[in-house]
């Protein structure tokens, strides 16, 4: 059979979360590229099952947020059951967002991974996107300026040419092999888990479900808008050699852990032995190869964060490739890096706590309803990633800044009102572009003339007492106070939704120095 040839300018491989986010912003963006998954079929397995805040805003930007709101469920109360049968009902698990935080979306969403991956999978077919299924990367070279990948698919062997390749083929990353890139860290041998997606009988669908047993624990959490439960128990640390996972097996455990004949398992259609893995790469970067997801970085799943924090990595990397392969300097993917990296350590170490004092817990109920409600804080909403100290964020020159820094995620507002509409901050921000607040008294202030880009939104935001005039009028004061925006401000926000830089609009200069320095051409 003949080998085919063929170029472009990204190459995907995977198609979870990670991949698809990466694919609807570089399509959206009108980027050369193609997206491969080795799998034949879509995914059908839960794997993660809540999607956090801040992955909210993303695909919400990316406007793929609907059907995983409508599918979705916010509140979710556990009910834990004790040793003699009875039970005692708890609140969710999961905590809205802080308000200050200012985000249409405070609440976590249970939800499993099939369905966020088909939400993501509609948005790409309406923005004419294929995934290639069937597609497995079995080779990678690169060189100065190419990356030649070689895959297998039912038509037979094919060389791909890319000038960027990016892994997000998950924790046994073949990208990730190929370029020699280990994942460093550790497998904590004593925080085992298994999991599956069943259908059983006895039980409403109105609670997550949870036993504790001198053997541990085992829960059972109703996956939206289906008939399946996601199962999760802990193994025994002190056997070696766990059961092979299957519907007698896991059956008999719930027997012994719950009680026999009050849960009748009927059917699984995954059934999986979950091992904690604390790992990450040492960069994300090799070349034109770059690594995403849990390609990338392998943690527990306390705090829900594998999934969250893979669409995060690929919405930070997809307009930085978008821009160089416009012509912009190269070195903006390195910040992909810088920016990605700290936040999955970060994350490593919070899971890790976590997980640890749920596993110290599980044969006690008390202990166990402590430990899990507090999992889901602030930290695990994603909304407090911040981007202050890296090289594309200029530090305000007000030293009274209380909020809305340079480095910040930028917050919504709401109130602002036009002259025949009405939006919020993220309306405007909503889309692949760079966006500039400029809080001003007037929309004909000659510095905002010297301000002009493609890819640039300019929008004037007068205070609640100005006139109706051309211009977004802050009715309720709701944007100066979130922006701690002083008069004639200009504050500048990226792409992805985080604030490159405050100025005053008597220094356009330093913004036009700043935009220059990232579109000037190698």
């Amino acid at each position: 059979m003949k080998t085919v040839q063929s170029v472009v300018d990204v190459l995907i491989v995977g198609a979870g979360p990670t991949g698809l986010t990466l694919a609807c912003d570089l399509a959206r963006r009108n980027v050369d590229h193609r997206i491969i998954e080795r799998s034949s079929l879509y995914n059908v397995a839960s794997r993660a099952k809540a999607i956090q805040p801040r992955s909210l805003e993303v695909v919400d930007d990316l406007e793929a947020v609907r059907y995983i709101v409508d599918t979705g469920v916010v509140d979710l109360p556990v009910r834990y059951y004790t040793a003699d049968g009875r039970s005692v009902d708890k609140p969710a698990i999961t905590i809205a967002a802080s308000a200050q935080l200012e985000t249409p979306y405070r609440d976590p969403v249970w939800i499993a991974q099939y369905d966020v991956e088909k939400a993501l999978r509609e948005r790409y077919a309406a923005l004419g996107g294929h995934v290639e299924l069937g597609v497995e990367a079995v080779g990678l070279e690169q060189d100065s300026d190419v990356v030649t990948v070689t895959v297998n698919s039912p038509l037979g062997e094919e060389h791909i040419r890319a000038r960027y390749v990016v892994g997000a083929d998950g924790g046994k990353s073949n990208i990730r092999k190929f370029i020699h890139v280990p994942l460093v860290g550790e497998t904590h041998d004593d925080e085992r888990w298994y999991l599956g997606d069943v259908r059983l009988e006895g039980l409403d669908r109105d609670h997550i479900h949870i036993w504790t047993s001198s053997e541990g624990m085992v829960g059972v959490t109703p996956l939206p808008k289906s008939d399946i439960w996601q199962l999760q128990a802990t193994i025994p640390a002190d056997i070696e050699e766990p059961e092979q996972p299957s519907l007698e097996a896991y059956q008999a455990m719930f027997d012994r852990r719950a009680g026999a004949g009050l849960v009748r398992l009927t059917d699984a259609s995954w059934l999986s032995i979950y091992r904690v893995n604390v790992r990450m790469v040492e960069c994300y970067r090799n070349g034109w190869v770059f690594l995403a997801g849990d390609a990338a970085h392998v943690h527990s799943p306390a705090g829900g964060q594998g999934m969250n924090t893979g669409i995060q990595d690929a919405y930070n990397l997809g307009w930085k490739l978008a821009t160089v392969i416009r012509g912009a300097d190269t070195t903006l993917l390195d910040t992909y890096d810088e920016e990605r990296r700290p936040v999955a350590q970060t994350v490593l170490e919070d899971s890790t706590k976590k997980m640890q004092e749920v596993i110290g817990t599980a044969t006690e109920g008390g202990g166990l309803s402590q430990s899990l409600s507090t999992i889901s804080d602030d930290l695990t909403s994603g909304l407090l990633i911040s981007y202050r100290s890296t090289s594309l964020t200029y530090p305000s020159a007000r030293r009274n800044l209380t909020r809305s820094l340079p480095g910040d995620r930028a917050p919504n507002a709401e109130g602002l009102q036009g002259i025949g509409f009405a939006v919020s901050v993220f309306d405007l921000l909503r889309g692949p572009h760079w966006t500039i607040l400029a809080f001003v008294n007037r929309t004909d202030h000659p510095s905002l003339e010297n301000i002009a880009y493609n890819e640039l939104h300019v929008h004037c935001i007068l205070p609640s007492h100005a006139e109706k005039v051309e211009g977004i009028i802050d009715t309720e004061g709701n944007t100066y106070r979130i922006y701690d925006a002083a008069s004639n401000e200009l504050v500048l926000i990226r792409p992805d939704g985080y604030i490159a830089l405050r100025a005053s609009i008597n220094d356009t200069a330093s913004l036009l120095n700043y935009l220059n320095s990232i579109y000037r051409a190698n």
